[in-house]
């Protein structure tokens, strides 16, 4: 079973006003909880702005991480409401450049101020990315719900031929085999994605409607019978490092 862990760069403000010195603490804290999970873990995603708050580019966190001599397999998030189509593909090469791995193209939350959209689709996106060949050098993936009952309704993800599908936080192993097998006749993976059921994540997982009911007694067996289903395992735990780094370590024992 293949596991990543989802970790969130550091907010570009704290406060009111940028402060170097508080960011570049941020950035050190971010490195050592990517060093605290090499050995726990296959590789590490970084988010791009989750909630629209504006963070630490995904890309340059995975450069700070690698420049470390982490070898866990780094992914990021590309948020496409905030750019244009010159934007993201300078994102892409310099993925590429840093040797990130795959890259997950997704709308993105709105931002609290300014334009709110772009006007680009994440499918659409990928299309253009695949026409130029980018594709050949590092992966390109696409966010489904965490429930999808037919092809009907992801059609146009399934057309752009992305490397994988990453779910929404997953609260069904049921759900998740619906993806899978919705997905590989069409030659795409599957990244199922869980939230560490923890106290300091109930508001989390109340903002985005999850009700963990199903696993929260045993998420071990949930994340066991998960991995059988879906190529790989993205865990999230936004709101507590340190219960992520308990459940990742009785996933070892297990």
């Amino acid at each position: 079973m293949k596991v990543s862990y989802e970790l969130n760069p550091p907010k570009i403000i704290k406060g009111d006003f940028f402060d170097p010195l508080s960011l570049k603490l941020d950035i050190e804290l971010l490195i050592q909880r990517a060093s605290r999970l090499n050995g726990l873990v296959d590789g590490i995603h970084l988010t791009d702005s989750v909630l629209g708050i504006s963070r630490l580019s995904s890309v340059t966190s995975a450069n700070y991480i690698r420049k470390t001599g982490n070898t866990a397999k780094l992914g990021c998030s590309l948020r496409v409401r905030d750019r244009n189509m010159i934007s993201i593909t300078q994102v892409v090469v310099d993925a590429i450049l840093a040797d990130v791995v795959s890259l997950l193209v997704l709308a993105g939350d709105e931002p609290p101020a300014g334009p709110k959209n772009s006007g680009l689709l994440p499918s659409n996106v990928l299309i253009m990315l695949n026409e130029k060949k980018y594709d050949r050098r590092i992966q390109f993936n696409l966010s489904v719900p965490n429930v999808v009952k037919s092809k009907l309704s992801i059609q146009r993800k399934i057309e752009a031929r992305p490397y994988r599908f990453v779910t929404q936080s997953i609260t069904s192993l049921s759900d998740l085999g619906d993806i899978v097998d919705l997905a590989k006749p069409y030659g795409i993976g599957v990244v199922g994605c869980i939230m560490v059921p923890s106290q300091k994540n109930k508001s989390s997982a109340a903002m985005i409607g999850l009700d963990w009911q199903e696993y929260e007694r045993n998420p071990i067996d949930f994340i066991q019978g998960a991995g059988k289903l879906a190529d790989e395992i993205l865990l999230t735990s936004p709101n507590s490092f340190a219960s992520g780094i308990k459940l990742l370590e009785e996933l070892k024992i297990n």
